[in-house]
């Protein structure tokens, strides 16, 4: 475990004493290599407007942060204590499932401004989520964070007590279901699945509502193997992701079946199309 990568010297200006966090770290990364596929997403699909690729990660960053504070504030309502803390993602407690709603809110404010229908950029866009959530599930590994429930399977790990780790005490050294591991291994199946699928796509929306089956069923079986469950609410016979999980898949599902015989848009967006279209 490294939750602490290391601190800043005293010596310098502002950052002195501060310590540079691998969970910060891997987020960051996560982060990059998503906006870096979402820019190559584009290109392919003929949306080369100046600034579409920064305006649609902001969106869905500043969006999703919120989501995921908003829906972690809902599972624990004791962690509100002023209007500051609806927002306060940096004192933590955030869910990835609320993370994962608000930023597809800001990709549809990002559609509307940008005159882009929601399911193709859903489609360019998608892949991208799942990418970057391979490096932030490794960064949830790193601090102890979701972790599994007992295990004495052939690739349990263990935890060690070290400094600022948000594993409880009294599972240090116990042998642990790797669900980081599963999490970040099923986001890099999902994404390569959902590539695939991409190059051979027979109408809009077909990536991108196959990529919310695939993540909500992965996510509820994962779920299955947690042993966080004070953290993550647990209501009758599942946890709050796995009701979500639920949700989703239906959700993925009626779009798979009102889209299918839709339309297919390849190659560049029509002369014009995005003329109008403002950043802001």
């Amino acid at each position: 475990m490294y939750p602490i990568l290391f601190r800043f010297p005293d010596a310098i200006p502002l950052l002195g004493g501060h310590a540079l966090r691998s969970f910060s770290v891997m987020v960051l990364i996560g982060v990059l290599m998503g906006a870096w596929w979402v820019g190559r997403a584009f290109k392919k699909q003929g949306i080369e407007q100046s600034g579409a690729v920064d305006h649609l990660v902001r969106n869905a960053l500043i969006c999703g942060f919120i989501g995921a504070r908003m829906l972690y504030l809902v599972v624990h309502p004791e962690a509100y204590e002023n209007l500051v803390s609806l927002i306060a993602v940096w004192q933590g407690g955030i869910v990835s499932y609320g993370g994962f709603f608000g930023g597809a809110f800001g990709a549809w404010l990002f559609a509307r401004r940008w005159k882009i229908p929601f399911v193709r950029l859903g489609d360019a866009a998608l892949p991208a989520l799942f990418l970057g959530q391979v490096f932030g599930r490794i960064g949830c590994l790193l601090v102890g964070d979701d972790h599994g429930a007992p295990w004495n399977g052939p690739w349990a790990i263990t935890f060690s007590g070290v400094e600022e780790s948000l594993i409880p005490s009294h599972l240090v050294g116990v042998p642990l279901h790797p669900s980081q591991i599963y999490l970040s291994l099923m986001n890099l199946v999902i994404f390569l699945i959902c590539i695939t699928i991409g190059k051979r796509r027979r109408f809009d929306g077909q990536v991108f509502s196959v990529g919310l089956i695939l993540y909500a069923v992965g996510r509820f079986c994962v779920e299955m193997t947690r042993g966080d469950d004070a953290a993550r609410g647990i209501y009758g016979a599942f946890s709050t992701s796995q009701w979500v999980s639920l949700g989703t898949a239906v959700l993925g599902l009626v779009m798979l079946i009102k889209l299918r015989h839709g339309p297919l848009t390849r190659g560049a967006t029509p002369p014009g199309h995005l003329a109008k279209a403002t950043v802001v």
